[in-house]
């Protein structure tokens, strides 16, 4: 915050720009995980956790956008049979937030294509999958939020013979 006097001798306040959009990031995140704790957290008297049913996902899926582009993580997996792979996933699920340090606790989400593998566009993306990859973000380095679509999690996927 700046606060200067201007012509007339009256003060005035002006909104460090990053710091007005930090804020604005960091509160924007702490919406959306209270939206997403009501989803599991809201039983009723009547029909228990029924929103969580009807919403069939405990996540409300996003992307991150940097001045640069979308923010992205890379982990690697390792597979039953020991073969390690490592992909890039630039969707997340958020955890938690440390408000006092606008700092935000994420888990990675894994993009699969129809056939279920590894999608590396945005447009080839069917299904989201939870990772077990956790992952903390400053969000000063963060200019937006873009939420996606529940389905995504959601969907199966399914690949029928030809014969």
């Amino acid at each position: 915050m700046i606060i200067t006097k201007d012509r007339r001798g009256e003060l005035r306040i002006e909104m460090d720009i990053e710091k007005k959009s930090e804020s604005c990031i960091c509160e924007a995140l702490i919406e959306l995980k209270s939206l997403q704790d009501f989803l599991v957290h809201s039983p009723t008297k009547y029909f228990g956790n029924l929103l969580a049913k009807i919403a069939g996902t405990d996540t409300i899926p996003f992307l991150l956008m940097t001045k640069d582009g979308f923010f992205s993580h890379t982990i690697t997996v390792i597979h039953e049979d020991g073969e390690k792979e490592c992909f890039e996933s630039k969707y997340f699920r958020i955890e938690s937030i440390d408000k006092e340090r606008c700092c935000a606790f994420l888990t990675v989400l894994r993009p699969l294509n129809f056939k279920g593998e590894h999608a590396d566009e945005h447009c080839q993306v069917i299904k989201l999958v939870k990772t077990s990859e956790c992952i903390e973000i400053d969000l000063s380095c963060i200019c937006a939020i873009q939420i996606l679509d529940t389905e995504l999690l959601k969907r199966q996927i399914i690949i029928e013979p030809k014969w």
